[in-house]
């Protein structure tokens, strides 16, 4: 898991929205979060989203759990907007390219070997 710095994290919109009126109140969510993100509210009888940015961005648990599917999380063009605004923020206004080449351990590219078939004639 990579940790992302409190400042940063609190610019990314990832975290769960629960639909009321789907909700079906089984504690699935609550019960199942491995950020223990959900707490109960008494006043509803439903979970709320008590702490959205412990969240871990890419984590769709809940998501998934939750039998009346009452829970979103950001698509993937609001993640890419996000990003890209982020980004630019910090003055990284695009992230490099990776490279197919392999690296050694300092950095320069190093050329595949090529592989000689050897016989086992014996000698």
């Amino acid at each position: 898991m990579v940790l992302i710095p409190r400042s940063r994290r609190e610019r990314f919109p990832w975290f769960p929205t629960i639909n009321g009126d789907a909700c079906l109140a089984d504690l699935e969510c609550l019960n199942f979060c491995p950020a223990a993100v959900f707490d109960w509210d008494p006043a509803t009888r439903k979970p709320v989203v008590a702490r959205p940015f412990d969240c871990i961005p890419g984590c769709r648990s809940c998501a998934e759990k939750c039998k009346a599917k009452g829970i979103s999380l950001p698509g993937k063009k609001e993640v890419a907007a996000a990003l890209k605004r982020i980004r630019a923020e910090d003055g990284l206004l695009a992230m490099p390219r990776q490279s197919n080449k392999a690296l050694n351990p300092f950095g320069r590219a190093v050329r595949p070997r090529k592989l000689v078939a050897r016989s086992n004639s014996g000698k």
